[in-house]
C-alpha cells in the first residue's frame, strides 16, 4: 500500500520504516486502521487516498489512505471510523468490514491461521463501492499524490 504514495511515508513514517525494514512485530499508527473483505471479482484496483461520498439514495461515505482491490481480498488503510462519526456525513461503507490492525503483530513465525478466529463477527463478500452504481457517488483525491492502478484478471 505505501508503494501508491509518498505522502503516506509523510504521515505515518514509524509505519513505513517498519514495512520497509520487514520488522517481525508492527505497530498500526494512531488514527488509521487496516480493514479486510473478500472480493471475488476479476476486476482489481490499487489505489492511494481517495474519498467518496454517496449523493444520491442514503448518505454514505468511503475514506481511504490507501486500497487494494484483487481477487480474493480487499484491504483498506483508512482513517479511524470515529473521527468522523458526528461529521453528518453518514455511515462508513468500511463499518462493517473487520478491522484487522492485530495482523500486523503476527510475524513471519505464523504460517497459519483460521480465519473465523480472527474475525469473529464473519467477513463479508464486496464489490468495489464506487464502481457498483457510480452515478450514486462522487469521487475526490488530491490529483498531485492520487495513484490509481485498475485492471482485470483474466479468468
Amino acid at each position: 500500500m505505501f508503494a501508491t504514495t509518498p505522502h503516506l511515508r509523510k504521515m505515518f513514517p514509524e509505519l513505513a520504516h517498519d514495512l520497509q525494514h520487514r520488522r517481525p512485530h508492527i505497530n498500526m499508527p494512531d488514527g488509521a486502521t487496516l480493514r479486510m473483505a473478500l472480493y471475488p471479482s476479476h476486476n482489481t484496483r490499487l489505489a492511494s487516498m481517495a474519498y467518496g461520498m454517496r449523493v444520491r439514495t442514503r448518505r454514505q461515505h468511503y475514506n481511504i489512505f490507501s486500497e487494494i482491490y484483487f481477487r480474493p481480498m480487499a484491504w483498506t488503510l483508512s482513517p479511524d471510523d470515529s473521527r468522523f462519526a458526528d461529521a453528518g456525513l453518514g455511515e462508513s461503507v468500511l463499518s462493517s468490514w473487520p478491522v484487522v490492525d492485530q495482523w500486523l503483530q503476527y510475524g513471519d513465525d505464523v504460517t497459519s491461521l483460521d480465519l473465523r478466529d480472527l474475525c469473529r463477527r464473519g467477513i463479508p463478500t464486496i464489490g468495489h463501492p464506487l464502481r457498483g452504481r457510480p452515478d450514486e457517488w462522487v469521487e475526490t483525491f488530491q490529483n498531485d499524490t492520487a495513484a490509481f492502478l485498475e485492471g482485470e484478471i483474466p479468468a
